[in-house]
């Protein structure tokens, strides 16, 4: 089969360190450079329903929702904190846009996933202090919009794959 490899180019996989977050405010993107970790993830939700006579239950998807958890280094307020809190004195809570990008060590790919209509939600620090410690926050946002690729990472190889 041509373009066909059987081995796994090691000098395509990713690490921590090829992955970046940054969050939109006035309408420009700022790299999050005090996240040391961030995820995305989804949750699939659905019921059961077994029909009379089956002995099968079976699953129905219902709706799914995302959530985005990050933990900076406090170094800053004036992107989320500040106007997290001064949001919620006028009675409002604040939406962002963020954008996780992911770049192959060797230059061939990128990955850029958009995850807007992000409002806060869950348990977010505000301070947590402890001796000898770098301070940190954890923040949870709840994505109101489906995460859209904005560009796509593909293998230079294909793996197995041809055109």
């Amino acid at each position: 089969m041509k373009g066909y490899k059987d081995y796994l180019d090691t000098s395509e996989l990713c690490t921590g360190k090829d992955g970046r977050l940054y969050v939109e405010v006035g309408g420009k993107n700022y790299f999050l450079a005090e996240t040391n970790e961030f995820s995305v993830k989804m949750t699939v939700n659905s019921t059961t329903y077994q029909g009379a006579g089956s002995m099968i239950e079976g699953t129905v998807p219902t709706g799914v929702n995302f959530k985005l958890t990050y933990t900076e280094a406090v170094i800053r307020d004036d992107l989320t904190m500040g106007p997290i809190l001064a949001a919620i004195q006028d009675g409002s809570i604040p939406i962002y846009n963020f954008q996780g990008v992911i770049n192959k060590p060797i230059g061939v790919g990128t990955e850029k996933i958009a995850f807007n209509n992000a409002i806060p939600n869950g348990e977010i620090d505000l301070m947590t202090v402890q001796p000898g410690e770098v301070i940190k926050r954890a923040m949870e946002f709840a994505l109101n919009s489906i995460p859209k690729f904005i560009q796509k990472m593909s293998a230079r190889n294909n793996y197995g794959y041809t055109k």
